[in-house]
């Protein structure tokens, strides 16, 4: 965000409905993609923004894709990470053919990542999503794991400026200037919400 700035563009970020510190919706059963591509409009036009480069990753592709097919006027283009273009609707995911270990499939289960979850502090359950998220593997579990139970503490993260911490060392952000605002809102975070909009 920094850098784009510093090149000259506007570059906004916010946090989905469920994520981050952001309001649950309100009837999570109900919710679905439209909504966050509707979310996406909104704030373009709460911004007097016309038109715009969508860059999502992972999750937050959808969103983009969806807006990109039925809203092009107001797209310039789109970037995603980690997720190839899928066309927005139910044919675009076939779930049935990930493996029934994958993590997009435990944690769509009721209560499954909450559980999961719920067996560390938030700071170790950020930090192990960065080890398992950091490698080319997909995150299957076996019949008697938990998506958690595959962290390998072990692990050395790569070294460089982007690579600040180790697995042993506390996890620190480095990516705003406020840490003791992270260190302290990281405690109220809630991964339910975010768990809640994957749909399967």
């Amino acid at each position: 965000m920094i850098a784009m700035a510093n090149a000259g563009y506007r570059a906004v970020a916010f946090d989905f409905r469920g994520y981050g510190l952001s309001d649950h919706p309100p009837e999570p059963e109900r919710a679905n993609f439209n909504d966050l591509a509707d979310d996406v409009l909104a704030l373009l036009d709460s911004l007097a923004i016309d038109k715009a480069f969508l860059v999502g990753k992972d999750f937050g592709a959808f969103p983009a894709f969806t807006v990109a097919v039925t809203h092009p006027e107001r797209v310039l283009g789109v970037i995603t990470l980690g997720v190839p273009f899928l066309i927005p609707g139910p044919l675009g995911v076939q779930f049935d053919l990930l493996p029934k270990g994958y993590y997009v499939i435990r944690w769509a289960e009721p209560g499954r990542a909450e559980a999961d979850f719920g067996r560390f502090d938030v700071k170790t359950v950020v930090r192990n999503i960065y080890i398992l998220f950091c490698r080319s593997e997909l995150q299957v579990a076996g019949d008697n794991e938990e998506i958690m139970d595959l962290v390998e503490l072990h692990c050395k993260f790569p070294t460089g400026k982007m690579a600040s911490y180790e697995p042993f060392e506390p996890l620190t952000f480095n990516l705003v200037d406020n840490s003791s605002f992270l260190t302290l809102n990281l405690g109220l975070m809630d991964f339910a919400g975010a768990c809640n909009w994957i749909v399967v």
